[in-house]
C-alpha cells in the first residue's frame, strides 16, 4: 500500500528535529513544524548562515556555507539567527535533486545530552586533563632550559671569550672563534625553544600581544613573512585557560605550515563575534591531501582535541601543490561561576 502524501507530511511533521528543503539560493520552500517552532523561519524566506559561515573567508567560487564542501562535515554545531536572537544547533545538509533541479535539506536539532553526549564530556575532561599535563611539562623543562642549560652554556661561552683574548696562536684563535659562533647559535635556539615552550607569555600579555610578539620571533626563526590580522572586541573578558590552546593551535599550524608545507608566507587574522573566537591561517606552502587529517599526526589530532575542548572545531583545507587554510572557531569566554584563580598549573 503506497502512503498518501499528506500522511507522510504527517509523518515529517512529528519529527522532534527540524526539516528544511531549500534552493541554491538558500529560500525556503518546505519547513516541518518542529522547524517552524524552533526558528520562527517562514516560507518564502531566506535561510540565514550561521555564525560560523558569516565569519568565513572564502574564495570566489567557494559555497559560504561550510555543510556544502566537497568533503561535508555529517553534522555541525553553531548558532543561527532565529525570530528572536540567536539560537545553537546542530546541523547536517543533505543535496536534493528533483525535476533537474538542485535544493538541500536541512536538519536542525537543540544539542541534547544523552549517555554518548556524557561519554564525549568525559573524553573532553580527560583530554583536557592530558593537555594540562602537556603544559606543566612544557614549562618545567623550559625553566630547566633558562636556569640550568642555558645558564651553564652562557658561561662556557664567556669563558671561550676570555681564553679567546689570551690567546696568541692564530691557528688556536680560529677553532676558540668557531666554538664562541656555536656556542652563540646555541643560546639562540635555546632562548627561542624556551619561548616555544613556557605559557607564561600568554597569562602574562593576553592573547593579542602574545600572538603579536610570538609572530616577530618566528618571522626570525623560520625567516618567513608573517601577516597577523585581529579583530577581537575589547570587552570580551577570555580566559587565560583558553587563550593559551588557541595560541597552541596557531603556533602549531604555522610550525607544520613551514616544516611540512615549505611555506614561505603566512596570514593569521582572528576575529571575535557573539562570544566566539574565529580564526583563520593561510600559507603559501604546498599543501597536502587533507582527507581523514584529523586521526593522522599527534600535532593535528592536537589541534582538534584542543577546539572541541573550547567548544568549537577546526577544519583543514588543501590539496597538492598548496596552498593550505586552516579554519576554525573556539570559545573563549570564561565559564559562568568560574574563579579567576582557578587556573592550572602552568600559570
Amino acid at each position: 500500500m503506497r502512503i498518501q502524501k499528506e500522511y507522510l507530511q504527517k509523518v515529517v511533521d512529528l519529527l522532534p528535529e527540524g526539516i528544511i528543503i531549500m534552493d541554491k539560493e538558500r529560500m525556503i520552500h518546505y519547513l516541518n513544524g518542529q522547524a517552524a517552532a524552533m526558528t520562527g523561519w517562514k516560507l518564502g524566506e531566506s535561510v540565514p548562515y550561521c555564525t560560523y559561515c558569516q565569519q568565513r573567508e572564502v574564495g570566489d567560487d567557494e559555497n559560504r556555507c561550510i555543510l556544502t564542501a566537497e568533503e561535508p562535515i555529517p553534522f555541525f554545531h553553531s548558532h543561527m539567527a532565529v525570530y528572536e536572537g540567536l539560537e545553537e544547533f546542530e546541523m547536517s545538509l543533505k543535496k536534493l535533486d528533483w525535476e533537474e533541479q538542485e535544493f538541500f535539506m536541512l536538519q536542525i536539532r537543540r544539542p541534547v545530552q544523552n549517555e554518548n553526549s556524557e561519554r564525549a564530556r568525559f573524553h573532553e575532561l580527560l583530554v583536557q586533563e592530558t593537555m594540562l599535563a602537556q603544559e606543566a611539562e612544557r614549562k618545567r623543562i623550559a625553566r630547566e632550559l633558562h636556569d640550568h642549560i642555558g645558564q651553564s652554556v652562557y658561561s662556557i661561552f664567556l669563558g671561550l671569550e676570555v681564553i679567546k683574548q689570551n690567546i696568541n696562536d692564530e691557528t688556536h684563535q680560529t677553532h676558540v672563534a668557531n666554538m664562541i659562533n656555536v656556542m652563540e647559535k646555541t643560546l639562540t635556539d635555546i632562548k627561542h625553544l624556551t619561548k616555544s615552550l613556557r605559557p607564561e607569555i600568554v597569562y602574562h600579555l593576553g592573547l593579542e600581544k602574545s600572538l603579536l610578539e610570538a609572530a616577530k620571533d618566528w618571522m626570525k626563526l623560520y625567516q618567513i613573512d608573517i601577516i597577523l590580522e585581529m579583530d577581537i572586541d575589547e570587552q570580551d573578558e577570555f580566559d587565560p585557560e583558553k587563550e593559551l590552546h588557541l595560541f597552541r593551535v596557531i603556533q602549531e599550524s604555522v610550525s607544520n605550515a613551514v616544516r611540512h608545507g615549505k611555506a614561505t608566507r603566512i596570514s593569521i587574522n582572528l576575529k571575535s563575534y557573539h562570544g566566539y573566537l574565529f580564526f583563520y591561517i593561510n600559507d603559501n606552502g604546498c599543501g597536502f591531501k587533507p582527507e581523514g587529517c584529523k586521526f593522522k599526526g599527534l600535532g593535528l589530532k592536537h589541534m582538534y582535541e584542543r577546539c572541541k575542548m573550547l567548544q568549537g572545531d577546526i577544519r583543514w583545507m588543501s590539496k597538492q601543490g598548496g596552498p593550505t587554510r586552516v579554519e576554525g572557531f573556539v570559545s573563549l569566554l570564561k565559564n559562568e561561576g568560574e574563579a579567576e584563580n582557578e587556573l592550572n598549573d602552568c600559570r
